[in-house]
Protein backbone atom coordinates (compact mmCIF):
# COMPACT_ATOMS: atom_id res chain seq x y z
CA UNK A 1 0.00 0.00 0.00
CA UNK A 2 1.23 3.55 -1.01
CA UNK A 3 0.75 5.90 1.94
CA UNK A 4 -0.32 9.65 1.41
CA UNK A 5 2.66 12.27 0.54
CA UNK A 6 1.41 14.09 3.99
CA UNK A 7 1.71 10.81 6.03
CA UNK A 8 5.24 10.30 4.60
CA UNK A 9 6.27 13.82 5.58
CA UNK A 10 4.62 13.96 9.02
CA UNK A 11 6.71 10.33 9.80
CA UNK A 12 9.83 12.20 8.79
CA UNK A 13 9.28 15.11 10.95
CA UNK A 14 8.46 12.88 13.75
CA UNK A 15 11.66 10.88 13.28
CA UNK A 16 14.21 13.94 13.19
CA UNK A 17 12.24 15.54 16.16
CA UNK A 18 13.23 12.46 18.06
CA UNK A 19 16.56 12.31 16.71
CA UNK A 20 17.47 15.81 17.49
CA UNK A 21 16.12 15.44 21.03
CA UNK A 22 18.53 12.02 21.03
CA UNK A 23 20.97 13.72 20.37
CA UNK A 24 21.22 16.62 22.61
CA UNK A 25 20.98 14.04 25.30
CA UNK A 26 24.06 12.66 24.90
CA UNK A 27 23.50 9.83 22.08
CA UNK A 28 24.15 6.36 23.07
CA UNK A 29 22.08 3.21 23.40
CA UNK A 30 19.66 4.74 25.76
CA UNK A 31 18.29 7.89 26.75
CA UNK A 32 19.97 8.77 30.72
CA UNK A 33 18.19 10.72 33.29
CA UNK A 34 20.56 12.74 35.33
CA UNK A 35 21.17 11.00 38.48
CA UNK A 36 21.84 12.17 41.90
CA UNK A 37 22.43 11.26 45.66
CA UNK A 38 20.17 11.16 48.44
CA UNK A 39 21.59 11.04 52.09
CA UNK A 40 19.87 9.04 55.22
CA UNK A 41 20.69 9.30 58.71
CA UNK A 42 19.98 6.15 60.50
CA UNK A 43 18.61 8.46 63.68
CA UNK A 44 17.16 12.25 63.75
CA UNK A 45 17.96 12.21 67.42
CA UNK A 46 20.37 11.14 70.21
CA UNK A 47 20.48 11.19 74.11
CA UNK A 48 23.27 10.21 76.21
CA UNK A 49 20.89 9.58 79.30
CA UNK A 50 23.68 10.14 82.41
CA UNK A 51 27.46 9.82 82.01
CA UNK A 52 29.67 10.69 84.68
CA UNK A 53 31.78 13.94 84.25
CA UNK A 54 35.16 13.26 83.09
CA UNK A 55 34.50 9.84 82.09
CA UNK A 56 33.51 8.86 77.84
CA UNK A 57 30.57 7.25 76.81
CA UNK A 58 30.31 4.16 74.95
CA UNK A 59 29.65 5.15 70.79
CA UNK A 60 26.67 5.48 69.49
CA UNK A 61 26.82 4.06 65.98
CA UNK A 62 24.72 6.25 63.41
CA UNK A 63 24.40 5.09 59.58
CA UNK A 64 25.09 7.76 56.62
CA UNK A 65 23.08 5.79 53.52
CA UNK A 66 23.39 7.30 49.95
CA UNK A 67 20.12 5.72 48.90
CA UNK A 68 20.56 7.85 45.26
CA UNK A 69 21.95 7.33 41.58
CA UNK A 70 24.94 8.80 41.77
CA UNK A 71 27.65 9.46 44.09
CA UNK A 72 27.56 11.55 47.49
CA UNK A 73 30.46 14.17 47.72
CA UNK A 74 30.97 14.37 51.74
CA UNK A 75 32.38 17.91 52.45
CA UNK A 76 32.44 17.31 56.15
CA UNK A 77 31.19 15.57 59.07
CA UNK A 78 31.30 17.57 62.57
CA UNK A 79 29.42 18.89 65.70
CA UNK A 80 28.16 22.12 66.13
CA UNK A 81 28.30 23.60 70.14
CA UNK A 82 30.43 20.37 70.66
CA UNK A 83 32.40 22.73 73.33
CA UNK A 84 34.97 19.98 73.47
CA UNK A 85 32.31 17.33 75.19
CA UNK A 86 30.97 15.61 71.70
CA UNK A 87 33.49 13.71 69.59
CA UNK A 88 32.40 11.83 66.51
CA UNK A 89 34.81 9.80 63.65
CA UNK A 90 33.68 8.22 60.75
CA UNK A 91 34.38 5.50 58.36
CA UNK A 92 33.13 7.55 55.07
CA UNK A 93 35.38 9.30 53.43
CA UNK A 94 35.27 11.81 50.91
CA UNK A 95 32.55 9.87 48.68
CA UNK A 96 29.91 7.70 48.69
CA UNK A 97 28.90 5.41 45.69
CA UNK A 98 25.23 5.18 45.64
CA UNK A 99 23.73 2.05 47.40
CA UNK A 100 26.60 2.59 50.04
CA UNK A 101 26.23 2.96 53.58
CA UNK A 102 29.51 4.77 55.96
CA UNK A 103 29.22 4.96 59.68
CA UNK A 104 29.89 7.77 62.46
CA UNK A 105 30.65 7.16 65.92
CA UNK A 106 29.42 9.27 68.45
CA UNK A 107 30.81 10.10 72.15
CA UNK A 108 30.29 12.48 74.97
CA UNK A 109 32.72 12.95 77.44
CA UNK A 110 30.63 15.68 80.15
CA UNK A 111 33.24 18.43 81.67
CA UNK A 112 30.14 19.44 84.10
CA UNK A 113 26.95 18.58 85.35
CA UNK A 114 23.87 18.92 83.69
CA UNK A 115 22.56 19.07 80.07
CA UNK A 116 24.13 19.70 76.81
CA UNK A 117 23.16 20.01 73.62
CA UNK A 118 24.83 19.85 70.05
CA UNK A 119 24.10 19.13 66.38
CA UNK A 120 25.96 16.37 64.13
CA UNK A 121 26.12 17.92 60.41
CA UNK A 122 27.06 16.09 57.70
CA UNK A 123 27.65 18.47 54.81
CA UNK A 124 27.14 17.06 51.07
CA UNK A 125 26.25 17.86 47.49
CA UNK A 126 22.34 16.07 48.25
CA UNK A 127 19.03 17.83 48.88
CA UNK A 128 18.67 19.26 52.35
CA UNK A 129 22.55 19.80 53.25
CA UNK A 130 23.62 19.89 55.57
CA UNK A 131 21.86 16.73 56.95
CA UNK A 132 21.61 16.83 60.67
CA UNK A 133 20.93 15.06 64.06
CA UNK A 134 20.45 16.44 67.48
CA UNK A 135 22.44 15.29 70.07
CA UNK A 136 21.84 15.92 73.91
CA UNK A 137 23.48 14.61 76.73
CA UNK A 138 23.33 14.52 80.30
CA UNK A 139 26.38 15.06 82.48
CA UNK A 140 26.39 13.42 86.24
CA UNK A 141 28.96 13.73 89.38
CA UNK A 142 30.09 10.42 90.45
CA UNK A 143 27.31 8.83 92.79
CA UNK A 144 26.12 5.87 94.03
CA UNK A 145 23.74 5.70 90.81
CA UNK A 146 23.36 3.03 88.38
CA UNK A 147 24.90 3.88 84.57
CA UNK A 148 22.12 4.72 81.87
CA UNK A 149 22.47 4.06 78.43
CA UNK A 150 22.26 5.88 74.75
CA UNK A 151 19.55 6.57 73.27
CA UNK A 152 18.98 7.08 68.73
CA UNK A 153 15.25 7.70 67.66
CA UNK A 154 14.05 8.02 64.12
CA UNK A 155 10.50 8.95 63.10
CA UNK A 156 8.54 5.99 61.28
CA UNK A 157 5.16 4.88 60.69
CA UNK A 158 2.85 4.12 63.53
CA UNK A 159 1.28 1.58 60.93
CA UNK A 160 4.33 -0.11 61.18
CA UNK A 161 4.72 -0.37 64.72
CA UNK A 162 0.99 -1.59 65.22
CA UNK A 163 0.64 1.77 66.78
CA UNK A 164 -1.91 3.63 64.43
CA UNK A 165 -4.89 2.20 66.55
CA UNK A 166 -6.31 3.84 70.11
CA UNK A 167 -5.66 7.19 70.35
CA UNK A 168 -5.66 8.65 66.93
CA UNK A 169 -2.99 11.23 65.51
CA UNK A 170 -0.17 9.55 66.86
CA UNK A 171 3.72 10.52 65.96
CA UNK A 172 5.72 7.33 66.04
CA UNK A 173 9.38 6.67 66.64
CA UNK A 174 12.05 3.16 67.04
CA UNK A 175 14.58 4.31 69.64
CA UNK A 176 17.67 2.16 69.24
CA UNK A 177 18.57 1.81 73.00
CA UNK A 178 22.03 0.24 74.28
CA UNK A 179 22.53 -0.15 78.12
CA UNK A 180 25.77 -1.81 79.87
CA UNK A 181 26.17 -5.08 80.10
CA UNK A 182 22.67 -5.84 78.31
CA UNK A 183 21.99 -6.18 75.03
CA UNK A 184 20.41 -3.62 72.77
CA UNK A 185 16.21 -3.21 72.23
CA UNK A 186 14.65 -1.10 69.53
CA UNK A 187 11.90 0.65 71.97
CA UNK A 188 8.43 2.25 70.00
CA UNK A 189 6.93 5.34 71.30
CA UNK A 190 3.98 6.62 70.43
CA UNK A 191 3.61 10.60 70.90
CA UNK A 192 0.18 12.76 71.12
CA UNK A 193 -0.07 16.26 71.44
CA UNK A 194 3.86 16.62 70.68
CA UNK A 195 2.87 21.00 71.73
CA UNK A 196 1.28 19.81 74.80
CA UNK A 197 2.85 22.63 77.13
CA UNK A 198 1.46 21.64 80.57
CA UNK A 199 3.96 18.53 80.64
CA UNK A 200 5.08 15.26 79.24
CA UNK A 201 3.64 12.08 80.37
CA UNK A 202 5.33 8.87 79.71
CA UNK A 203 2.83 5.40 79.57
CA UNK A 204 3.90 1.66 80.23
CA UNK A 205 1.73 -1.09 80.40
CA UNK A 206 2.20 -3.69 83.09
CA UNK A 207 4.02 -7.05 82.57
CA UNK A 208 6.49 -6.73 80.22
CA UNK A 209 5.59 -3.36 78.61
CA UNK A 210 5.19 -5.19 75.07
CA UNK A 211 1.97 -3.65 74.21
CA UNK A 212 0.53 -0.05 73.67
CA UNK A 213 -0.97 1.70 76.63
CA UNK A 214 -3.86 2.96 74.07
CA UNK A 215 -4.47 -0.70 73.24
CA UNK A 216 -3.68 -2.72 75.90
CA UNK A 217 -6.28 -1.44 78.43
CA UNK A 218 -9.91 -1.42 77.45
CA UNK A 219 -10.05 2.11 78.70
CA UNK A 220 -6.42 3.35 78.22
CA UNK A 221 -7.68 4.96 74.91
CA UNK A 222 -9.65 7.33 77.60
CA UNK A 223 -6.73 8.29 79.33
CA UNK A 224 -4.03 9.42 76.41
CA UNK A 225 -7.08 11.41 75.33
CA UNK A 226 -8.11 12.74 78.85
CA UNK A 227 -4.46 13.95 79.51
CA UNK A 228 -3.63 15.16 76.23
CA UNK A 229 -6.95 17.10 76.04
CA UNK A 230 -5.73 18.68 79.20
CA UNK A 231 -2.76 20.28 77.27
CA UNK A 232 0.25 17.60 78.02
CA UNK A 233 1.81 15.27 75.57
CA UNK A 234 1.85 11.92 76.04
CA UNK A 235 4.44 9.10 75.20
CA UNK A 236 3.33 5.41 75.04
CA UNK A 237 6.66 3.30 75.53
CA UNK A 238 5.97 -0.22 73.81
CA UNK A 239 9.26 -2.43 74.04
CA UNK A 240 7.87 -4.66 71.27
CA UNK A 241 11.05 -6.00 69.74
CA UNK A 242 13.66 -8.73 71.49
CA UNK A 243 16.97 -7.36 72.25
CA UNK A 244 19.31 -8.08 70.01
CA UNK A 245 20.42 -12.11 69.59
CA UNK A 246 17.62 -13.16 71.96
CA UNK A 247 17.09 -16.88 71.59
CA UNK A 248 14.87 -18.27 69.08
CA UNK A 249 11.57 -19.71 70.42
CA UNK A 250 11.52 -17.80 73.58
CA UNK A 251 8.54 -15.43 73.84
CA UNK A 252 9.67 -11.40 74.00
CA UNK A 253 9.68 -10.47 77.85
CA UNK A 254 9.83 -6.78 76.47
CA UNK A 255 11.98 -4.52 78.78
CA UNK A 256 12.36 -7.45 81.13
CA UNK A 257 14.37 -9.69 78.61
CA UNK A 258 17.32 -11.07 80.06
CA UNK A 259 19.89 -11.87 80.76
CA UNK A 260 20.90 -9.68 83.43
CA UNK A 261 18.39 -9.03 86.08
CA UNK A 262 15.62 -6.65 86.80
CA UNK A 263 17.69 -3.90 88.50
CA UNK A 264 19.87 -4.02 85.10
CA UNK A 265 17.52 -4.27 82.34
CA UNK A 266 15.75 -1.35 84.11
CA UNK A 267 17.86 0.87 82.38
CA UNK A 268 15.94 0.63 79.21
CA UNK A 269 13.23 2.17 80.64
CA UNK A 270 14.70 4.75 82.08
CA UNK A 271 16.99 5.63 79.64
CA UNK A 272 14.67 5.61 76.59
CA UNK A 273 12.73 7.74 79.04
CA UNK A 274 15.32 10.35 78.77
CA UNK A 275 15.08 10.47 75.00
CA UNK A 276 11.71 11.31 75.57
CA UNK A 277 11.98 14.24 78.11
CA UNK A 278 15.37 15.30 75.98
CA UNK A 279 13.73 14.92 72.27
CA UNK A 280 9.74 15.22 72.99
CA UNK A 281 8.88 17.09 76.13
CA UNK A 282 8.76 20.99 75.77
CA UNK A 283 11.76 22.50 77.06
CA UNK A 284 11.08 23.24 81.12
CA UNK A 285 7.99 21.70 81.48
CA UNK A 286 7.13 18.81 83.72
CA UNK A 287 7.67 15.12 83.16
CA UNK A 288 5.84 12.73 84.42
CA UNK A 289 5.36 8.68 84.38
CA UNK A 290 2.18 6.09 85.65
CA UNK A 291 2.46 2.77 84.22
CA UNK A 292 0.43 0.00 85.60
CA UNK A 293 2.07 -3.27 87.65
CA UNK A 294 5.93 -3.63 86.02
CA UNK A 295 4.83 -0.75 84.25
CA UNK A 296 4.70 0.69 87.51
CA UNK A 297 8.05 -1.05 89.12
CA UNK A 298 10.41 0.43 86.02
CA UNK A 299 10.09 4.19 87.24
CA UNK A 300 10.44 3.31 90.52
CA UNK A 301 14.12 1.55 89.67
CA UNK A 302 14.70 4.85 87.54
CA UNK A 303 14.08 7.13 90.91
CA UNK A 304 15.99 4.18 93.48
CA UNK A 305 19.16 3.44 91.15
CA UNK A 306 19.38 5.79 88.37
CA UNK A 307 19.22 9.22 90.22
CA UNK A 308 15.53 10.37 88.47
CA UNK A 309 14.61 12.71 91.16
CA UNK A 310 16.23 14.85 89.28
CA UNK A 311 14.29 14.01 86.76
CA UNK A 312 10.63 12.96 87.37
CA UNK A 313 8.31 15.69 88.51
CA UNK A 314 5.12 13.50 89.33
CA UNK A 315 4.19 9.44 89.36
CA UNK A 316 1.11 7.94 89.25
CA UNK A 317 1.24 4.19 90.38
CA UNK A 318 -0.91 1.84 89.63
CA UNK A 319 -1.20 -1.82 90.89
CA UNK A 320 2.46 -1.67 91.93
CA UNK A 321 5.58 -1.62 92.04
CA UNK A 322 5.53 -5.72 92.99
CA UNK A 323 9.02 -5.64 93.11
CA UNK A 324 9.87 -4.60 96.41
CA UNK A 325 10.93 -7.72 97.45
CA UNK A 326 11.50 -10.33 94.49
CA UNK A 327 13.03 -12.82 97.43
CA UNK A 328 9.63 -13.11 98.56
CA UNK A 329 8.10 -12.77 95.62
CA UNK A 330 9.91 -15.92 94.00
CA UNK A 331 10.81 -17.79 97.21
CA UNK A 332 7.22 -18.78 98.40
CA UNK A 333 8.15 -21.28 101.01
CA UNK A 334 7.22 -20.17 103.64
CA UNK A 335 4.74 -17.77 102.30
CA UNK A 336 5.23 -14.30 103.15
CA UNK A 337 1.64 -12.38 103.61
CA UNK A 338 0.69 -8.62 103.94
CA UNK A 339 -2.42 -6.68 105.15
CA UNK A 340 -4.41 -5.20 101.98
CA UNK A 341 -7.04 -2.39 102.91
CA UNK A 342 -8.16 -2.05 99.25
CA UNK A 343 -11.52 -3.59 98.94
CA UNK A 344 -11.26 -5.20 102.24
CA UNK A 345 -8.82 -5.63 105.19
CA UNK A 346 -7.22 -8.63 104.58
CA UNK A 347 -3.79 -11.09 104.91
CA UNK A 348 -2.52 -11.13 100.44
CA UNK A 349 0.22 -13.23 99.64
CA UNK A 350 3.40 -11.68 98.19
CA UNK A 351 4.08 -14.59 96.13
CA UNK A 352 3.90 -14.25 92.41
CA UNK A 353 3.02 -17.88 91.79
CA UNK A 354 3.92 -20.27 89.09
CA UNK A 355 2.57 -17.88 85.84
CA UNK A 356 3.89 -14.50 86.97
CA UNK A 357 7.41 -16.28 87.48
CA UNK A 358 7.10 -18.08 84.33
CA UNK A 359 6.68 -15.12 82.25
CA UNK A 360 7.71 -11.99 83.68
CA UNK A 361 10.57 -13.09 86.21
CA UNK A 362 12.56 -15.89 85.16
CA UNK A 363 13.12 -13.93 81.31
CA UNK A 364 14.84 -11.60 83.15
CA UNK A 365 17.55 -13.26 84.82
CA UNK A 366 17.98 -15.67 82.11
CA UNK A 367 15.33 -16.49 79.12
CA UNK A 368 16.43 -20.36 78.86
CA UNK A 369 16.40 -20.96 82.67
CA UNK A 370 13.91 -20.97 85.41
CA UNK A 371 15.06 -19.71 88.52
CA UNK A 372 12.25 -17.87 89.80
CA UNK A 373 10.10 -20.58 89.22
CA UNK A 374 12.20 -23.23 90.69
CA UNK A 375 12.44 -21.28 93.72
CA UNK A 376 8.92 -21.53 94.25
CA UNK A 377 9.08 -24.38 96.18
CA UNK A 378 11.79 -22.69 98.62
CA UNK A 379 14.77 -22.75 96.78
CA UNK A 380 16.86 -20.00 98.36
CA UNK A 381 19.72 -20.91 96.27
CA UNK A 382 19.48 -17.32 94.27
CA UNK A 383 18.01 -15.44 97.12
CA UNK A 384 20.91 -12.73 97.49
CA UNK A 385 20.32 -12.34 93.59
CA UNK A 386 16.42 -11.37 94.32
CA UNK A 387 17.55 -9.17 97.06
CA UNK A 388 19.88 -7.37 95.38
CA UNK A 389 17.62 -6.80 92.41
CA UNK A 390 14.71 -5.50 94.51
CA UNK A 391 13.84 -2.13 95.29
CA UNK A 392 14.06 -2.17 99.06
CA UNK A 393 18.25 -2.90 99.06
CA UNK A 394 20.66 -0.58 101.18
CA UNK A 395 22.18 1.20 98.09
CA UNK A 396 18.52 2.17 97.01
CA UNK A 397 17.70 5.99 97.27
CA UNK A 398 14.49 6.19 99.43
CA UNK A 399 14.53 9.92 99.60
CA UNK A 400 12.43 11.91 96.51
CA UNK A 401 12.20 15.49 97.59
CA UNK A 402 11.49 16.63 93.91
CA UNK A 403 9.11 14.20 93.23
CA UNK A 404 5.01 13.62 93.85
CA UNK A 405 4.22 9.88 94.08
CA UNK A 406 0.38 8.66 94.30
CA UNK A 407 -0.53 4.95 94.59
CA UNK A 408 -3.77 3.41 93.22
CA UNK A 409 -4.73 -0.11 93.78
CA UNK A 410 -7.77 -2.30 92.56
CA UNK A 411 -10.31 -3.79 95.08
CA UNK A 412 -10.57 -7.25 93.25
CA UNK A 413 -6.73 -7.59 93.01
CA UNK A 414 -5.51 -10.54 94.85
CA UNK A 415 -2.17 -10.93 93.44
CA UNK A 416 1.02 -10.11 94.92
CA UNK A 417 1.14 -6.42 93.33
CA UNK A 418 -0.70 -4.50 96.13
CA UNK A 419 1.22 -6.11 99.46
CA UNK A 420 4.65 -5.59 97.42
CA UNK A 421 4.13 -1.83 97.04
CA UNK A 422 2.32 -1.46 100.63
CA UNK A 423 5.95 -2.95 101.78
CA UNK A 424 7.52 0.01 99.96
CA UNK A 425 5.33 3.09 101.03
CA UNK A 426 6.62 3.10 104.30
CA UNK A 427 10.40 3.53 103.23
CA UNK A 428 10.26 6.27 101.07
CA UNK A 429 9.22 10.11 100.95
CA UNK A 430 8.36 12.46 98.47
CA UNK A 431 8.14 15.61 97.56
CA UNK A 432 4.63 15.46 99.12
CA UNK A 433 3.27 12.96 101.77
CA UNK A 434 2.39 10.13 99.92
CA UNK A 435 -1.00 9.40 98.76
CA UNK A 436 -3.27 6.09 98.05
CA UNK A 437 -6.47 5.53 96.06
CA UNK A 438 -8.59 2.35 95.96
CA UNK A 439 -10.85 1.64 92.73
CA UNK A 440 -13.40 -1.03 94.26
CA UNK A 441 -14.52 -2.68 90.97
CA UNK A 442 -10.94 -2.79 89.33
CA UNK A 443 -8.80 -6.19 89.02
CA UNK A 444 -4.94 -5.98 88.58
CA UNK A 445 -5.37 -3.61 85.18
CA UNK A 446 -6.69 -0.33 86.76
CA UNK A 447 -7.74 0.92 83.76
CA UNK A 448 -9.83 -1.74 82.46
CA UNK A 449 -12.50 -0.39 84.42
CA UNK A 450 -14.00 3.44 83.74
CA UNK A 451 -13.94 4.76 86.77
CA UNK A 452 -10.08 3.39 87.27
CA UNK A 453 -9.40 4.55 84.17
CA UNK A 454 -10.78 8.66 85.07
CA UNK A 455 -8.73 8.18 88.27
CA UNK A 456 -5.65 7.91 86.41
CA UNK A 457 -6.26 10.68 83.84
CA UNK A 458 -7.18 12.73 86.95
CA UNK A 459 -4.25 11.91 88.93
CA UNK A 460 -2.17 12.55 86.28
CA UNK A 461 -3.60 16.20 85.29
CA UNK A 462 -3.90 17.45 89.03
CA UNK A 463 -0.16 15.99 90.04
CA UNK A 464 1.67 16.34 86.74
CA UNK A 465 3.53 20.09 87.44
Amino acid sequence: MIRPRTALISTFASTLLSLMLWTACGGGGSMPQQGSPVANLSASTVTFAGQTVGTTSSAVTLTLDNAGTAALNIAGISIANANGQFAQTNTCGASLAAGANCSIYVTFTPTQAGSMTASLNVADNAGGSPQSITIKGTGVTPSNVDPLGTAAGIQTSCSSLQADQGEPNGICYNVETTCPGIADQTVGVKVNNPSGNKGTVTFVVGGTGVEWYDQNFRFGTNVIDAVTQAGFTTAQLAFYSPPVNYPQGIANAGWLSGPGGIRKLSCRVATVSMWVRDHIRQQNAPFCHTGNSAGAAAPFYALAYYGFNSYYNFLEQTSGPPFTHIDKGCICVPEQFNQVSCGGTRQQSECYKADNAALYLDPAYDPTTHICTDSLGGDTTHKQTFIDDSLDTPSATKNFPNVGIHFVFGGLDTGSAEPQALELIPLITAKNPITTSCVADAGHPIADVQDGAQQIADDLIAGCH
